[in-house]
């Protein structure tokens, strides 16, 4: 799934595409075209020459949420794996040749499980980014609705 984001997110870097339609492109099936479709008047107004940008609504962004930390269990399931690999690896016999090679095999896993410690951290940094992300346009929209609704008590 990260792979369809990142090329999802070059998609919109190189061709302006919105990320309505960069999640749908991930998400894909009914999800993401009901995604596709929410956000035509986004599209719309940046077509009239309102300039590229990222428009997320909250229901979006709990889609994203969702997948990401779908990811993130599978990751944090795969955890156990690498130390009961190591355990489960011993050298069939003493002589030099399979000693080294179960070394090196202890050398790979322990550098694979670097690497998912590693994805473990980015998908929950890009977690909380969406979460802020989010926090941050219900606050706007509250914002914006204060604003609305003292204008409409002053007409």
């Amino acid at each position: 799934m990260a792979e369809a984001w990142y090329s999802a997110l070059a998609d919109e870097a190189a061709n302006g595409v919105s990320a309505t339609e960069a999640v749908g492109a991930v998400l894909g099936g009914p999800a993401g075209a009901a995604m596709a479709g929410a956000s035509a008047a986004a599209r719309m107004a940046a077509a009239a020459g309102g300039g590229g940008s990222w428009s997320f609504d909250p229901e979006e962004i709990d889609a994203a949420i969702g997948e990401w930390k779908a990811l993130l269990e599978e990751l944090e399931g795969d955890r156990d794996l690498f130390p009961a690999a190591e355990r489960a690896s011993y050298a069939p016999s003493g002589d030099h040749s399979s000693n080294g090679f179960v070394r090196s095999l202890g050398e790979s896993l322990s550098a694979l499980e670097q690497s998912s410690k590693s994805m473990r951290e980015y998908v929950e940094d890009f977690i909380a980014k969406l979460e802020d992300a989010k926090k941050s346009i219900a606050e706007s929209d509250e914002s914006k609705a204060g604003v609305l609704g003292d204008a409409k008590k002053n007409v």
